[in-house]
């Protein structure tokens, strides 16, 4: 399959794009500059590159009809680090996504497969499926929401099929931002005690392969509509610090209880994955421990630097 891809030297894209030319797929990647395009270095003969801007449709557009994909998977977005997450520039990724799929299906693509997040479903406690209310908290999941609406309308409009894959929790190799689970190992490798609240969230992770083989399994079914991506196998949080303590550091005491829950703190995330799994056959096949060790392993071996 002839796909275009948005976003594809991110975390997840990244992954998402190994595996569709490892899979024998023909790729096209939209890339900025050739920073962005480092993380795709080892697959770089496999593919084609697209340059131009996710927030400029005009930089892009006739490369991608010269291209012309039959699937578009859409990774790309602005604003993903949590200080970003309530600024209003998220609001323009709702813009680019409806020009995407626009400019796309002028292209002659017939899947438009996008990429949301559990931000969508706001609050919401214990396990959540896609059918739960959908009341963000933050503009980046107002943004996401937003976006996934108008990419499903854009393509019920023109006569395309469409999947919007919600992901919860996502973790791996490759990951150097500071979320939770990297801050948490390069704190442990350094020597230090995190400091933490008393770490008694049910929570669950799920690991970038995983997420990325179920973008692949929405993109090679007859899927459509909204589909939560998760490892549907949440575990207490206090237990999760503690797997990651013993793989890095083993005698350090982690700081449970030092940090404060905030007002809104989640207590209970769960994904519901069985609308996902009956549609398309996809299932979580990384267990936590093995994609803990994993992460470990990636930034503690020198290709993620440990601060």
């Amino acid at each position: 399959m002839r796909v275009f891809l948005t976003g594809g030297s991110g975390f997840l894209g990244a992954e998402t794009t190994r595996r569709l030319v490892e899979t024998g797929n023909e790729c096209a990647v939209l890339l900025r500059d050739d920073i962005a395009a480092t993380r795709l270095a080892p697959l770089a003969v496999r593919l084609q590159r697209i340059s131009g801007d996710l927030f400029a449709p005009e930089t892009y557009r006739a490369a991608l009809q010269r291209f012309a994909p039959e699937a578009v998977v859409h990774c790309g977005w602005r604003g993903v680090a949590g200080a970003d997450r309530n600024d209003v520039g998220q609001l323009d990724n709702i813009v680019a996504t409806g020009r995407l799929a626009e400019v796309s299906a002028e292209a002659g693509a017939r899947i438009l497969i996008g990429v949301g997040s559990q931000a969508e479903y706001g609050l919401l406690s214990g396990r959540v499926a896609e059918g739960s209310p959908t009341e963000p908290t933050t503009l980046y999941g107002v943004s996401k929401l937003a976006a996934g609406r108008a990419l499903l309308a854009i393509a019920a409009e023109r006569g395309l099929r469409a999947a919007w894959g919600r992901v919860f929790s996502l973790y791996g190799p490759g990951e150097a931002r500071p979320w939770l689970v990297p801050s948490l190992i390069r704190a442990f490798a350094a020597g230090r005690s995190p400091d933490l609240t008393a770490c008694e969230q049910i929570w669950e992770f799920t690991h970038v392969g995983d997420a990325a083989a179920a973008l692949l399994a929405l993109l090679d079914s007859d899927a459509s509509g909204a589909f939560n991506i998760g490892s549907g196998e949440p575990l207490p949080l206090r237990d999760a610090v503690l797997m990651l303590r013993d793989l890095v550091a083993p005698g350090i005491e982690p700081g449970f209880g030092r940090t404060a829950y905030r007002p809104d703190q989640i207590m209970h995330l769960e994904a519901d994955i069985s609308h996902i799994r009956q549609v398309t056959g996809w299932r979580p096949i990384v267990p936590l421990a093995q994609g803990f060790a994993e992460t470990v392993d990636w930034l503690t071996s020198g290709d993620a630097e440990i601060r």
